[in-house]
């Protein structure tokens, strides 16, 4: 009986959990909204985790997938996850967002930048992958503020045969 109460109540505990953390797919911040955030582990190219355990799918690229479930790495996802890692891993970053907060996975969606040590934006890390040849632009949202650069760095990368681009 005892151990029955003991598992009801961690099932309610579980359910409020879920609820309080589960993220509402429609939410929307302002335009331009931005945060100053810390980043702790990157998952894979263009995906990365938060001091908060919140997960961040960066706007505008999509980087190639990394080995999961027995399916092999596309080539140069190990090549984009270091390079996220070494930009913003441990560090602390600025994430802005352009209305759809959160995608389909609860992910936020947001375009990242490095903050540097006195506490300006560095690094634009969207144009730093494309600008590699370590993504492609992705299409999130129907805003599209950066995306004139984003092709840019992109035809540029393509015309040095970089990255993905190398075996054009």
């Amino acid at each position: 009986m005892y151990q029955r109460i003991i598992l009801i109540l961690l099932i309610i505990l579980m359910l409020i959990a879920t609820k309080l953390n589960g993220q509402n797919p429609n939410f929307s911040y302002p335009y331009n909204y931005s945060k100053i955030v810390f980043v702790s582990r990157v998952i894979d190219g263009d995906t990365f985790v938060l001091s908060d355990s919140s997960r961040v799918r960066m706007l505008g690229v999509d980087c190639p997938e990394a080995a999961r479930f027995s399916k092999p790495a596309e080539p140069f996802a190990e090549q984009s996850t270091a390079l996220i890692k070494s930009l913003i891993e441990h560090k602390t970053v600025k994430l802005t967002f352009d209305g759809k907060a959160f995608d389909m996975f609860g992910r936020q969606l947001a375009y990242v930048w490095l903050r540097n040590a006195k506490g300006n934006d560095s690094i634009f890390v969207q144009a730093e992958l494309l600008k590699n040849g370590f993504a492609r632009i992705s299409y999130y949202t129907q805003e599209k503020r950066f995306y004139a650069l984003f092709y840019n760095l992109r035809n540029t990368a393509r015309q040095k045969h970089l990255g993905i681009w190398s075996n054009e």
